[in-house]
């Protein structure tokens, strides 16, 4: 028998259950178990990637290990079946040596990050589910995705918590950007270039070179 479609309600009972857990300070395996029984309800119990409803289980976007104020962030956790999960996990998943850059040692594996939060912002609209809580990151985890892209984390990026995660891991780093440009004689933004958005230079009355963004409307 087919499980029945999960609701708005049912999703928002899973999140009070979560928010008390860690709120009561009950234990960390027990507010894993309900961050992932929420993020599977939200998710309607089906891989965000394929929609297979077999073999299912919640992964975290970031790595707890990686990111332990993320660990019980709604906006960190999607639903994958088995073979759509455990190659996220191929390779090195132990602590990470923060003295390196970062993913040096291929366990954050950046741009499979990016795709995640991608797809799974597109789900939340397809499926009218962006609702207060159910897609949470906080402003200090963002800040961090925004420093570790070269940021200043006060640089504004459009959209709900989950979609910016999106468009700030689909940057080019700041410092590459700007190596780039400067090898090239030309001046560079310090803000995002957001996906079908183009910076282009061109020159100036007075011979200097001016640079602008093209900006792409769907963003804004």
């Amino acid at each position: 028998m087919a499980r029945p479609a999960t609701t708005i309600e049912s999703v928002q009972a899973a999140l009070d259950r979560l928010h008390h857990a860690v709120a009561a300070g009950q234990s960390r395996t027990r507010c894993l178990r309900r961050w992932s029984e929420m993020v599977r309800e939200r998710d309607d119990h089906r891989c965000v990637d394929c929609h297979s409803t077999r073999n299912l289980s919640a992964h975290h976007i970031c790595r707890k290990v990686f990111l332990p104020e993320a660990e019980f962030q709604t906006g960190n956790g999607i639903t994958l079946c088995r073979d759509c999960h455990v190659g996220l996990h191929r390779g090195f998943n132990g602590r990470p040596d923060t003295t390196e850059p970062m993913d040096a040692q291929g366990g954050e594996k950046l741009r499979q990050m990016e795709r995640l939060y991608c797809i799974l912002d597109q789900d939340a609209v397809e499926r009218d589910r962006l609702q207060p809580g159910f897609y949470d990151l906080s402003e200090q985890v963002l800040a961090k995705f925004k420093l570790f892209m070269g940021f200043d984390p006060d640089t504004v990026f459009p959209g709900p918590p989950v979609r910016q995660a999106y468009l700030i891991w689909a940057q080019t780093s700041l410092s590459v950007r700007r190596a780039i440009a400067a090898a090239n004689g030309a001046p560079m933004t310090d803000g995002p270039i957001l996906p079908g958005e183009a910076y282009i230079v061109i020159g100036g009355d007075a011979g200097e070179q001016v640079g602008m963004t093209i900006k792409d409307p769907r963003w804004y």
